[in-house]
């Protein structure tokens, strides 16, 4: 990467004209220029020789620009992509931006403003380069971790945490729903650390019983219970002088936490059967869909195990909370699987990148790989909606089965003549968003008379999350 030369500039349009007008402005200008007319044609040249900067139009035979984008993102995440679309494209264009290009030029475009861009993203590229040689190692994990997750803001301010604690031998706690990419980022804390060149070890404590746990992670001595004929070693002595991961930890029986608390505390383990005991060395990194304080308020995860691991906690936002992501993530997966199936690639219809930009993915990332990858297995021209065939088709009817839940839940709350039920209780002066609190709290109260004051229950029945019911009732009115 060192020795690219930074005023190499690929142009990628099917309109000649386009091409050659592009190249003689920006020769002109002192850079050097190839130019390509085909989708297919611009994949090849990237393959061949990584570009300063890529001119793309957006529709063009064989791969469509935005195919190509994904692709070039995958392999050169920090590549700047200036996308070209005709009149009618800003919707393309801005699905662009948003799935990584930089910037975009209207056809027809003015002169000045290709100059302006084009110099602009080669200054910014330059001073990274710069950088380059002194931070070097970061920069590739940093090019790594957007290859694998995104370019968006979220994941950039993750990319910072990943390489702020990578360095040290703390402790990390990663929260994150399930499908974020919780492992992901323990991998890329372990290879960005100085335990590299050692083994990384990533258990699922939920995928282990609770009988098998202890024996998997400290190992056992020979004839330590029936059927023990040779000596095991654990997990943990195994992964000496490299990280170990544990996955859906709150899954950890309350007996194995206090031992693992007391192999953070005096970094030693006893296999089972045994009292010698065994120095390691070790990084400990672990990860929860469920908020791990939450766990040691309802007694399901001990407090000073919570406060021994929580030297440095990183939260994964959810896909849903970062769209920016959704369509370059897409587009890998596009590429990938049909690199893996053999097949063109296919292009995305406008409304199925509506209906991706639209749904909530409470799946996460697994779930766009595993509806990406079925999209490409059935299309046969391009990937539609029908392609896509994702559960719930959009936001708005989701929305409206919620609207007919809290109906239906508020009926049975107050009575059969729940709308004069409210009426009469409502107070006199109230603004909009103070009746939506007044009537969220009375929904509240009613269910938690119906539920003997089961909070639990009273969160499974109104479909709130238990932490979010605790909130609303630590604000109710005295």
């Amino acid at each position: 990467m060192n020795n690219r030369i930074l005023n190499y500039v690929l142009i990628a349009d099917d309109d000649h004209d386009i091409c050659d007008l592009l190249a003689y402005l920006l020769e002109k200008a002192g850079y050097e220029t190839q130019k390509v007319y085909d989708g297919d044609a611009v994949i090849s040249s990237l393959m061949k020789r990584e570009p300063s900067l890529l001119l793309l139009d957006n529709v063009m035979p064989g791969a469509s620009g935005m195919d190509i984008l994904a692709h070039t993102h995958l392999y050169y995440p920090q590549l700047p992509v200036i996308m070209i679309t005709g009149n009618g494209g800003i919707f393309d264009a801005v699905s662009a931006i948003k799935a990584g290009a930089r910037d975009y030029l209207t056809k027809p475009f003015d002169n000045a403003r290709v100059l302006e861009l084009v110099n602009k993203e080669l200054q910014i590229l330059k001073q990274m380069m710069s950088n380059y040689v002194n931070c070097e190692p970061k920069q590739d994990t940093s090019r790594r971790i957007a290859a694998e997750m995104g370019n968006s803001t979220e994941i950039q301010m993750l990319i910072k945490s990943i390489l702020n604690v990578a360095p040290t031998n703390f402790s990390v706690i990663i929260q994150g729903q399930s499908g974020t990419g919780k492992e992901l980022v323990a991998k890329n804390i372990h290879l960005a650390s100085q335990r590299s060149s050692n083994i990384f070890t990533p258990i699922d404590c939920g995928a282990i019983p609770d009988t098998l746990i202890e024996n998997e992670l400290f190992g056992h001595e020979k004839g330590s219970y029936t059927g023990a004929d040779q000596r095991k070693v654990g997990r943990i002595e195994a992964t000496e002088g490299g990280t170990l991961f544990l996955d859906e930890i709150v899954n950890l029986s309350l007996s194995s936490q206090s031992k693992l608390l007391r192999v953070l505390q005096e970094r030693v383990i006893y296999r089972v059967g045994s009292i010698k005991p065994i120095p390691v060395n070790i990084r400990i990194l672990v990860a929860s869909n469920e908020d791990l304080l939450d766990a040691v308020i309802k007694g399901r995860f001990r407090e000073d195990l919570y406060f021994r691991l929580n030297e440095f906690t990183i939260r994964i936002p959810s896909l849903h909370n970062r769209p920016a992501d959704i369509l370059f993530l897409a587009h890998r997966y596009i590429l990938e699987t049909s690199l893996e199936l053999g097949k063109s690639i296919p292009p995305l219809s406008s409304s199925a990148i509506n209906e991706l930009l639209q749904y909530s993915w409470p799946g996460n990332v697994r779930e766009l790989r595993a509806v990406m990858r079925r999209a490409v297995l059935l299309a046969e021209i391009e990937i539609g909606v029908s392609e896509l065939n994702l559960p719930v088709s959009t936001n708005t009817k989701q929305l409206s089965d919620q609207l007919d839940k809290a109906q239906k839940t508020s009926c049975e709350v107050f009575s059969d003549n729940c709308l004069e039920c409210l009426e009469s209780r409502l107070p006199e002066g109230m603004t909009l968003k103070e009746m939506e609190v007044f009537v969220s709290n009375m929904i509240i109260k009613q269910m938690m008379i119906r539920t003997g004051n089961n909070k639990s229950e009273t969160s499974r029945r109104l479909s709130i999350d238990y932490k979010t019911l605790l909130s609303k009732i630590k604000k109710f009115p005295t």
